[in-house]
This record gives C-alpha cells, structure tokens and sequence, in this order.
C-alpha cells in the first residue's frame, strides 16, 4: 500500500519537524503565540497578515521588514491531547525492568483517554518574506508576505485500545470510523491593502479602518482521509470477520516522485526552494478594525475563504471487502487477508479542498500606569471559530485571553496568555519582546505548562522571529 505509507510518513515527519495565521488553530507568529495564541485585535504591521488585514494599519513605522536574516521567523506545534509523558511511562514504561501488568482499574483508564479519538496534531510555518509600506492615511497601508505551511493530524480510534488492553474475546464487535488523517504542506503569496475609513461619520469610533488580503496559494502535498469505515467481529466459533470501505486520497509534487501502482515514475525525490506546485487556489481575508481613544481597540475578521484544486500526481487509494478467517496463524490465511486489503491505487483526476476557512473577533484595552504601577499593560481578548475540520481548523470554538507588559523602556516586553477550547484544549503561553533600534526579536512558548511540568505535558511549542523597523 504505497499511497498509505506516504501519507504515515508525511503525518508522522510533519509531528517532529510558522508565521502566519491560518485557521482557527494554526501557525501563530511568536507574539500572538506568547500571548496565547490571542492575536485578532492587537496583531500590527506585518504580523496582521493572516489574521486581520485591517491591523496592518497599527504600525508605528512606515516600513516594516520580516525576512530570514538575522533569524527567521518560525512557530512550531506538535502534540498529542490523549497522552502525556506521565502516562505513557506509567503504562508502558514497566516496572523494575518487566512489563507493569496492568490491573482493571488502570485498563479502564488507559481505554478512557482515548474516549474522543487519539490525536496527533502538528502546525509549523516559515515566513519566507514579509514587507509592510505604510503611507498617508488617505491612500492606506500596502503589504506582501510568503508563507509556508506544513500541517497535520491523524486520530487513532479508540477500538485500538480496546483490542490492545481486552483482546478479541467471542461475540465482539470493533470499528475504526472514528479514524482520520490528513496532512498538506503549502505555500501562500498574500497581497494585502487596507486603509483608514474616514469617510464614515459616526461618533462611537475614533477610527475605522478596513483591510483585504488576497492569496494566491500552492499546494505541494497533500494526503487525507476521504472515507474510513472499517470493522472486525470475533464469532462463537472464534472466527475474525473483516469488512472494510477506506479511500485516501493525496497528491504530489512532481519534486517527490511518488511512483503509484499505476505509474512508471523511477525518479528520486528532489527538492528546492521552489518546488512544482501539486495543486493552486485562492484565498481571500475580510477584515475591520475600530478604535477608542488610545486605549480601546476591537476586531473582526473572515480568512482563508477559498479552496485548493489539486491536479499534479493525484490518486485515490482504496481499500474494501469482506473477510471471514479462522485461523490467523494458517499463512494461506493471512496471505488471502493481506490481498484482500493490500489497498489499490488509482488515478483521480483533480479534486478540491477547502482553505481553513475562520471567524475571527477580538477586543483589547491598554493601560497607562503612571504612578500607580510601572509601564503600560495591554490586555486582549479573542473568539476564533473555524467553518471546516482542514489542516490548521477546527469547528470548536476557541476562548483566548492574553497580556502584554512593558515595564520600562529598558526592559523586554513580558507577554503572558491563555487559550481554552478548539481542538486542543488549554494552553498556556509566555514569550518575551525586545526591541533593539531597527531590530525587533520576539521569543515565546504556546505550552508554559509543558516546561514547567514536563512529564504532565501533552504538547511542545516554540516561536521566534525578528523584524526589521524603519
């Protein structure tokens, strides 16, 4: 089953291996990632590209520069919300050197952690380039920016579990829908506009501003799930029933070479800076911003509405049938099984995704300590809800609540924050800020808890970028 065991390798290499926002739970830049991941109403320059493109306005310079020099701007995510550290040792790790036997209090609680589907998740982005031109209130602020995106996840089913822990007594039945896996390594030029809307009479608002990004994206992997239903049943006889009706689909750049079963490919992969896209699309982001004063701050924004049409090394891979064995150890046996599921490969022609299309809203509040407390303190608060399950997306709504201090002018920006809900679950984020003349660095975790309490912890994070100020 070649098209299987690619798309395992890339969901699996893409946990252990980002800048720009995309859906819901995606990449994050290193100061949203700092503040939990809370980024609707307080993103600026050119960090606001993927987020809101009306917040490309709030920049304090007219030219703002993100590139790979002198560090580039990278977030990474990877974990697991069923398993920590603790857990895994506990279970698997033994005791004294021999396997820990497992009494049925522990099997119960190992079966229930996987009650919502094992999740492996990852998202990581590189910031290729950034560039933020911002001119006179009355013609607007411009931007571009180049992003990649590798993303991926896959659910182990429960039924796993179950089988490991209890075995296949008689009269069992076992089934893997709950299973998924997709995965897609992309690439987006985005365009950015957007300006101050002074033309608006109204009182409420000091400001109005608007802002649209288009993005030309490219696709140079992809591999998904399109349909798992698979079971199996033990008799009273001791007989395995096996039915099964999976199909895969994926698609490659020609950079990989992937040889299908009905293919001739014989090349090796390789690989560039700019490889042969797979797929292409389009993508739009909406977004507003408003002002109070110096001190209020609100936002709202739609992104990534588009798809991806993939037309290069397509094929959907599929397996299906029904099987009764009763005897695994007969060699005729599981070679008849090994044939019947091997999975088949053919070509698809092209198909489309969905881009992680997102609602976003977010409001903040900065402080202005003068004897009272040290510095200035911002405050902010973000409701994120995804419309898809793509890479990056997630329908659950995520809650975030984030914080950034500046004690003096001296001291590093100290940024704290939370999220709860989406896909996830809780993280903790905490990340610093330095400003240096005309360099900018920024440094931040999405998972505190995870450093603090390493063997408790579920996910690993890490941010850094710089950004160029003139």
């Amino acid at each position: 089953m070649k098209n299987l065991f690619i798309i395992s390798v890339i969901v699996l290499t893409t946990t252990i291996t980002s800048f720009a926002q995309y859906g819901s739970e995606g990449s994050k830049d290193a100061r949203s990632m700092s503040m939990g991941n809370t980024a609707n109403a307080i993103s600026k320059n050119v960090f606001s590209i993927g987020t809101n493109p009306a917040n490309i306005i709030n920049s304090d310079e007219k030219i703002t520069l993100s590139t790979l020099l002198p560090i580039p701007s990278i977030s990474l995510t990877a974990g697991t919300n069923f398993i920590s550290i603790n857990n895994f040792n506990y279970y698997f790790g033994g005791v004294d050197g021999k396997g820990r036997i497992l009494s049925e209090s522990d099997k119960q609680q190992l079966n229930s952690l996987f009650s919502n589907g094992g999740l492996m998740i990852t998202n990581t982005s590189l910031n290729l380039f950034s560039i933020g031109i911002k001119l006179k209130p009355s013609i607007g602020t411009f931007g571009f920016s180049i992003n990649d995106i590798v993303e991926g996840s896959v659910t182990i089913p429960q039924a796993i579990s179950q089988i490991a822990l209890y075995g296949n007594p008689q009269n069992s039945v076992y089934n893997f829908n709950d299973s998924k896996a997709s995965a897609w390594w992309i690439r987006d030029y985005s365009l950015t506009y957007a300006r101050e809307l002074s033309e608006i009479h109204q009182n409420l608002f000091s400001s109005i501003g608007a802002g649209v990004t288009f993005k030309l994206v490219q696709g140079f992997a992809y591999a998904g799930s399109q349909q798992i239903s698979s079971s199996f049943s033990t008799g009273s006889q001791n007989q395995l029933s096996f039915e099964a009706n999976n199909s895969f689909l994926s698609a490659f750049s020609d950079n990989f070479h992937v040889k299908y079963s009905f293919s001739n490919d014989t090349g090796k992969t390789k690989m560039s800076l700019f490889p042969t896209p797979a797929g292409s699309g389009f993508g739009v982001d909406l977004g507003l911003n408003a002002s109070i004063g110096q001190k209020w701050n609100f936002a709202l924004a739609v992104t990534d509405i588009g798809s991806i049409n993939w037309n290069k090394n397509t094929a959907v891979t599929y397996s299906s049938g029904q099987y009764t064995a009763t005897d695994l150890f007969d060699k005729s046996q599981q070679d008849s099984l090994k044939n019947k599921f091997k999975g088949t490969s053919d070509s698809t022609g092209s198909f489309s995704t969905n881009l992680p299309t997102a609602l976003r809203l977010g409001a903040s509040y900065k402080f202005y300590f003068k004897e009272t407390f040290p510095g200035t303190l911002l405050v902010a608060m973000d409701i994120n809800q995804g419309f898809n399950n793509m890479p990056g997306n997630s329908t659950k709504t995520r809650v975030s609540i984030g914080a950034e201090w500046k004690p003096m002018d001296w001291v590093p920006f100290i940024r704290t924050g939370f999220s709860f809900g989406g896909l996830t679950g809780f993280h903790w984020g905490l990340g610093l800020g330095i400003e240096a003349g005309v360099l900018e660095f920024n440094l931040s975790t999405y998972d505190m808890q995870t450093l603090v309490s390493p063997s408790s912890g579920k996910y690993l994070s890490l941010a850094f970028n710089s950004l160029w100020k003139f």
